[in-house]
């Protein structure tokens, strides 16, 4: 700033001489105009002698005196006459003297006015050359005064500018601090308070390093040891009471040469709220919203840095599948799924060792990547994890069950990629599934093609649906009689089949569990309906009571909306009765969601559906649902019967069972029956239907018809 000060006063103060020189102008002009008076005083004043000599003797002469010409002649020769003139004075006489003083006083007269006309053309120029002169000493003059008001004003402007740059530096939102070469803060703006955390008095003086984090001060005190010659971006993290961070942004010029500054400035902007924004969609991003858990993002990038980095060392991932969390959502509701889902991630990560990975890939599925770890480390976080799960969850004041299927894959020598090992995962986990609840199982290559299999059959099953390739196969029930003889059939049980091109008839527990996992059991359940219905209808014969027709429903239909709708939808296309129509639910299922199924059943049953709780007493049975749930027959499960005859605790249970369904006025139907022996001893009890291989097995349509042309199915 001060350098351009000292421009504006060099031009100002160069021609240093222009005073002296006016001034001494101004004396030379005045000495040019007195030595012009005094030489038109020079030369005028002889004249003037002379006429007044010429008109003495010219007055003397008129008054007839005597004059003496001589005398006369020697006064005008005195007074710087001509001396032609004197001569001609001196010489003349009598008549002749009046003539010549006359003549001599017109030649004065005519000398006297042209020295008046000289005078006059003198003292014009001298005028004009004076006015000339002062005309341009005036318009220098004034252009000088105005070339020192527009400096005046430019200052003013320049001395303006810079206070007001000053101002808004002073407060402006960026912090400018300049630093010497030690790295001490020589200056800083008013505004470095609230950066720094301490007062701009307390600032000055001090080094910028002893503000820094330690890890960010070495590098940028490096960067001032350079002295880079182009601005240079700094970015670091100050340190503030309390141990927080204050994170800046800026840039370093070198302004060492500049006199006005001499030193480094920083000019810097808080960018704390930025970089936490920043951090907080990096975590998103990077994060399951729900439960913190790193994401299938996140655990894929730790999986595949850890595969490049591991050498010879053991890796596992750990893949956990959820049991029944579907039936959870649907019984009470997404909001309680949720909370079951954070709690099982606050599980899984008590259980998690230091430096493992634990992730949410996305529903019920979560990971761990075990580095450092083989099979059979795996196995036992796989124990650990079973442990922890398998205490009940009390959410909403609802004790909710939870387990997982485990499927563990280790990274071999083969080099597999981090897709790969979780695909082998998620291939052990179906296979633990399989097993039934709780499982644990390992990869291996084998499991591969069955995954594949797995895979294949069921996209058949998606298309075998809406292709014809579903039949239904009818088994039916009997009225037990008295003497264990004949019985006539009650109804049937429709029981599905799918016809596959190339396996050929399968059975249900080929596919329906399947169809369960994938959804697929809805639409399935429904086909199964709208044509058991329809067979119902075909089955009826003229003079013959008509034959009920049982249809199980899975708990995905039940929670399923329009389900009440769907079912008489089915009643009214087939035309069948509703008291022809028993809805199969399990034990398991009714338990499950006995306050959602509840509504739905009493709905069904007030329409004349009638109700049966099917393999009842294989579950946590309770008297209470069979009193407050809209139950018309229990189904005694095979596993019962089966030791009806050689077991005496077997028989027991199926005592009581019949026991407990006649006391509470509801009919039984035994199933899986396949011994006459059994028969008589379920009759002898009080069981009112029987159903099994003893009578039939489940047969087509046709064969189920003739089995109705007979009064009675001989064991």
């Amino acid at each position: 700033m001060e350098h351009g000060t000292t421009g504006r006063r060099g031009t100002r103060g160069g021609p240093t001489l222009r005073g002296p020189l006016t001034v001494l102008g101004t004396l030379v002009v005045i000495g040019l105009e007195f030595v012009l008076l005094f030489g038109v005083h020079l030369r005028s004043s002889p004249v003037a002698d002379q006429q007044v000599v010429v008109a003495e003797v010219a007055g003397a002469l008129g008054a007839g005196a005597d004059v003496d010409l001589a005398a006369a002649a020697d006064r005008l020769a005195a007074a710087g006459a001509d001396p032609a003139q004197v001569q001609d004075l001196r010489t003349a006489d009598g008549d002749s003297a009046r003539s010549r003083v006359a003549a001599l006083a017109t030649e004065l007269a005519d000398e006297d006015a042209a020295l008046d006309v000289q005078a006059g053309l003198a003292y014009g120029g001298m005028l004009v050359l004076a006015s000339a002169g002062w005309m341009v000493w005036f318009r220098r003059l004034v252009a000088r005064h105005r070339r020192l008001q527009a400096e005046v004003t430019e200052q003013a402007a320049i001395a303006a500018g810079e206070s007001r740059l000053a101002a808004l530096v002073r407060r402006s939102a960026d912090v400018v601090v300049v630093l010497g070469t030690d790295g001490r803060i020589t200056y800083a703006t008013d505004s470095a308070a609230g950066m720094f955390g301490v007062p701009v008095t307390a600032l000055v003086g001090s080094g910028v390093h002893e503000h820094l984090r330690r890890a960010d001060a070495e590098a940028l005190v490096a960067l001032l040891d350079a002295r880079p010659e182009a601005d240079a971006e700094v970015a670091f993290r100050l340190a503030r009471a309390g141990g927080r961070a204050v994170h800046v942004e800026g840039v370093l010029t070198n302004l060492l040469d500049d006199p006005a500054v001499t030193g480094l400035v920083l000019t810097l902007r808080d960018v704390t709220g930025r970089v936490a924004l920043e951090e907080q969609l990096t975590h998103q991003a990077l994060h399951d919203p729900l439960t913190g858990l790193s994401n299938r993002r996140l655990f894929g990038d730790r999986l595949e840095h850890g595969l490049r980095r591991r050498g010879q060392r053991e890796l596992t991932v750990v893949l956990c599948d959820l049991d029944g969390f579907a039936d959870v959502n649907e019984r009470f509701g997404h909001a309680v799924g949720d909370a079951l889902l954070v709690e099982v991630a606050a599980r899984l990560a008590e259980v998690a060792r230091e430096g493992d990975t634990v992730a949410r890939l996305g529903g019920d599925e979560f990971a761990l990547l075990l580095e450092d770890t083989g099979p059979d480390g795996a196995r036992e976080v796989a124990e650990r994890i079973h442990a922890r799960l398998a205490a009940p969850v009390v959410l909403a004041g609802r004790t909710v069950d939870v387990g997982a299927g485990i499927g563990l894959a280790a990274a071999g020598a083969a080099g597999a990629t981090g897709e790969e090992l979780l695909q082998h995962a998620g291939v052990a986990v179906h296979h633990a599934k399989d097993g039934g609840r709780g499982g644990t199982a390992v990869y291996d290559p084998t499991l591969h093609s069955a995954a594949l299999e797995r895979l294949q059959l069921r996209a058949d099953l998606e298309r075998a649906v809406g292709a014809g390739e579903l039949v239904l196969h009818f088994q039916p029930s009997v009225v037990l009689g008295e003497d264990g003889g004949p019985a006539p059939v009650h109804g049937f049980e429709a029981l599905v089949r799918w016809q596959h091109p190339t396996r050929g008839l399968l059975a249900p527990v080929h596919f329906v569990p399947l169809a369960e996992e994938s959804g697929l059991v809805v639409p399935l359940g429904t086909w199964v309906l709208r044509e058991a219905c329809r067979a119902a209808v075909a089955l009826h014969r003229p003079g013959r009571a008509p034959a009920v027709m049982s249809v199980n429903v899975a708990v995905a239909q039940l929670a399923a909306p329009g389900f009440v709708e769907l079912v008489q939808a089915a009643l009214a296309d087939s035309g069948l009765a509703p008291h022809l129509l028993v809805l199969e639910i399990t034990e398991t299922a009714v338990l499950a969601g006995a306050d959602v199924v509840a509504p739905l059943l009493a709905r069904l049953r007030s329409t004349g559906i009638r109700i049966a709780v099917d393999d009842f007493g294989t579950g946590y049975s309770s008297l209470s649902y069979l009193r407050d749930l809209p139950v018309d027959v229990l189904k005694v499960d095979k596993s019962f019967v089966d030791r009806v005859v050689d077991d005496e605790q077997g028989a027991s249970v199926a005592r009581a069972i019949i026991s407990l369904a006649r006391s509470l006025g509801l009919e039984t139907v035994a199933e899986g029956v396949e011994e006459p022996a059994q028969a008589a001893w379920l009759t002898a009890a009080g069981a009112t239907y029987g159903q099994g291989y003893l009578w039939s097995r489940p047969v087509p349509l046709a064969e189920a018809s003739a089995l109705l042309e007979e009064p009675a199915l001989a064991v």
